[in-house]
């Protein structure tokens, strides 16, 4: 069984707000084991909204529609469905019911506009409102409709009470399994000449790339009856990558390279601090993300300036004059200076160049990321790309990877 989403609204098109409703809903169709083939989004205009759901039907199994319920004139994706399907809009003297109910509970009046939230297509099965919203269910020529509201807690209760039991009935009780092996210091192109032959010769698990900030995410993905048995065929392929790409992998269930550095330390009953100067706080931000942070992560110096690297980091004026304070000696100074000042296990530090312009000679992107532990320290020269964030970006994940080495080889 295969899906197509279809996010009705101007505002998305407008860039502004982001369609989480459709990643949410994806990941839960891929738990019931329906494949999703298509994200659409269309503006409130119905003849266009009219010509998305017809090719929509037409080549999906599924078709879960969000937005455009409410009550106001651009909220017509009621009058579209009717229109796709040829069947008029009737009104449903149950939803009218709950919807006053919900109004007086809430001690308002119930605008008269309101009452189009009760009209639905004729034959269609409404499934009732978690807000003001009824959404609702109708099936046309093999395929099936769900429509539910924009607003993503009504769309996730709507989601988990009704579409996706009936749904996980329909596919079979099927399911989809997906892990990552998250890969740090490769790049994409020698990632995939690793395991090529993995990828040539993929069936189930399939093997899918999703590279950014510095890490190449390779995702494997498994369908079966149920969940174990799906994460049972991902198994041996995962270990066969995890032994190809080696200590470039992060350990096993990692989210990010932030997560797996405070996994160790917690393990480790360890600790870290950082001094970072291009990265700007977003190291810090970085550690203290995971849940219990406060376990490990004992603060962040940002010292931007080379004053402050010398008085609040403790660089030694030397280093400042001599190399320059985009240097390794002036990276292995910040780390060694965050474990000193905050009596940290392990230290971080960043320095470099973001742009737009060059620094003591040296070029935009220039990096310098070191890690210290146990009188030991690293420094990681890398040669970044791209605008200021993602230069950033990459220091934070060079950083943090070369103090996840230094914790796993301690």
């Amino acid at each position: 069984m295969n899906a197509e989403i279809v996010g009705v609204g101007t505002e998305l098109l407008l860039g502004q707000i982001a369609n989480t409703n459709a990643q949410h809903i994806s990941d839960a169709l891929a738990g019931v084991g329906v494949d999703v083939y298509f994200h659409v989004v269309v503006g409130d205009n119905q003849r266009r909204i009219v010509e998305t759901l017809r090719v929509a039907l037409e080549r999906s199994d599924v078709v879960v529609v969000t937005g455009g319920l409410g009550p106001t004139p651009d909220d017509i994706t009621r009058e579209a469905v009717a229109e796709v399907t040829g069947k008029p809009l009737v009104r449903d003297p149950d939803l009218v019911g709950a919807i006053e109910s919900i109004f007086s509970k809430l001690g308002r009046g119930m605008p008269a506009e309101n009452l189009k939230q009760a009209d639905l297509p004729d034959g269609a099965t409404p499934i009732p409102p978690e807000g003001t919203a009824p959404g609702f269910r109708i099936e046309h020529e093999g395929a099936l409709l769900f429509a539910v509201p924009g607003v993503p807690w009504e769309m996730k209760a709507m989601l988990a009470k009704v579409v996706l039991p009936e749904l996980r009935e329909r596919a079979g009780g099927g399911t989809i399994a997906t892990r990552e092996v998250i890969v740090i210091g490769l790049g994409e192109s020698r990632t995939h000449e690793l395991i090529a032959d993995l990828v040539d010769s993929q069936t189930n698990p399939t093997i899918a790339y999703r590279a950014g900030s510095g890490a190449v995410r390779v995702r494997l993905t498994a369908k079966a009856q149920d969940e174990s048995t799906a994460l049972g065929l991902i198994r041996p392929l995962e270990d066969e990558i995890r032994d190809r790409v080696g200590i470039h992998a992060l350990p096993r269930d990692s989210v990010s390279v932030g997560e797996a550095v405070g996994k160790m330390l917690r393990e480790r009953g360890a600790t870290v601090a950082g001094a970072e100067s291009l990265t700007g706080g977003w190291l810090g931000a970085e550690l203290m993300a995971a849940s219990g942070a406060g376990d490990y992560f004992l603060g962040s110096l940002v010292c931007y300036s080379s004053q402050s690297k010398r008085d609040v980091a403790g660089v030694p004026e030397a280093v400042l004059a001599g190399p320059g304070a985009v240097s390794e000696e002036a990276a292995a100074a910040l780390a060694e200076g965050a474990a000193r000042r905050f009596g940290a296990d392990l230290g971080l530090g960043t320095t470099g160049v973001a742009g737009p312009s060059e620094q003591e000679g040296k070029p935009v992107g220039t990096v310098f990321v070191a890690a210290t532990l146990g009188g030991r320290t690293q420094v990681r020269h890398v040669q970044a790309y791209g605008d200021r964030d993602h230069i950033r970006a990459l220091a934070v994940t060079s950083a943090l990877d070369l103090g996840r080495r230094l914790l796993q080889e301690q």
